[in-house]
């Protein structure tokens, strides 16, 4: 059976109850900035895999802009064991994430060279207000 990923998301938040139940809490997509480099201290990758049962996988975490295939990560490697059903759910801590400049950045798992699963976070600049007086004339 070929691995994949059956969910994948950012979040500030997820946990795994004894009954191995998967909380995930504030699934975002989109990261504001109102000027770059910027990033974010703490968040989570959240994914849950399937494959072959009770089986070991080797896996890796990269960060990619625009695609481009340089990983903007420090080495994340996730060692993973499938249960009896295929299945292993994954939180992956993401602490000092920085982002150069505004785009589109690829959260990726791979086994090996494979790529199983991405999610999409857009880096957006915020536009700076400008303060304006309105002006009302009372006769």
């Amino acid at each position: 059976m070929k691995l994949y990923t059956e969910i994948i998301a950012l979040c500030d938040y997820a946990i795994i109850a004894n009954d191995n139940k998967l909380s995930i809490m504030g699934i975002f997509d989109e990261f504001r900035a109102e000027k770059f480099p910027a990033g974010f201290l703490d968040k989570y990758l959240v994914a849950t895999i399937n494959g072959e049962p009770n089986h070991p996988y080797k896996l890796t975490v990269e960060l990619e802009k625009d695609e481009n295939g340089h990983n903007l990560l420090n080495p994340t490697i996730v060692n993973a064991l499938t249960s009896s059903n295929g299945k292993q759910h994954l939180i992956i801590r993401l602490t000092s994430v920085g982002l150069d400049q505004d785009g589109d950045y690829y959260f990726k798992i791979y086994n090996g060279n494979e790529e199983i699963g991405s999610t999409l976070l857009k880096a957006i600049q915020l536009q700076k207000k400008t303060e304006t007086a309105e002006v009302h004339i009372v006769n």
